[in-house]
């Protein structure tokens, strides 16, 4: 009954390190097809919204905004900030992945690119005791990734679904409270 199969690897996550609470903001970037904001959705109570931004557009989910931006622009941020009343945010979740071209070095460093911007965006977006969670792909670039987080981030940990192939390099990222 889930949008995509990546739910299940949240779903582990949540079980696992308790990241989502009935009365949180949730911001899910890179939201579309919205299997992480219908489950994350479900698990708020009914005054809560999740906010959902990606830059393909996304079928209408209950309790969840979706805004069609590329939230690495400025105009975009605006509109997800504003959307929350201009609260920073207690969760920020991204399943964010760029196509893939089939060159592992090209791949990755578009992939850090993007998940640098997550890190930078969280800077503004999100509460100094709050918590990110986001895919990561291990291999060329991770190193240099992870001392950004440490730099960031006094707590951060890995982990790897079990419904994650186990041939894919990806991970998940869990870090939470921001250095300030």
């Amino acid at each position: 009954g889930f949008r995509s199969r990546s739910t299940f690897k949240l779903i582990e996550i949540d079980v696992k390190y308790k990241i989502l609470h009935p009365s949180i903001s949730i911001l899910d970037l890179g939201s579309s097809p919205g299997g992480w904001s219908q489950y994350s959705a479900n698990k708020l109570t009914d005054k809560e919204t999740v906010i959902a931004t990606d830059i393909v557009p996304m079928e209408k989910i209950d309790n969840v905004e979706f805004i069609l931006g590329d939230f690495r622009k400025y105009e975009t941020q605006k509109l997800i900030l504003k959307a929350n009343l201009m609260k920073k945010y207690d969760l920020i979740i991204s399943d964010i992945s760029p196509a893939k071209t089939g060159n592992n070095v090209t791949d990755q460093y578009h992939f850090y690119n993007i998940a640098n911007e997550i890190l930078e965006f969280s800077e503004k977006g999100l509460k100094s005791k709050g918590t990110l969670v986001m895919k990561v792909f291990m291999g060329l670039g991770f190193e240099e990734f992870n001392k950004e987080l440490k730099r960031m981030f006094y707590k951060t940990t890995f982990f790897k679904p079990k419904s994650s192939r186990s041939e894919s390099a990806e991970t998940y990222l869990i870090a939470s409270t921001i250095r300030l």
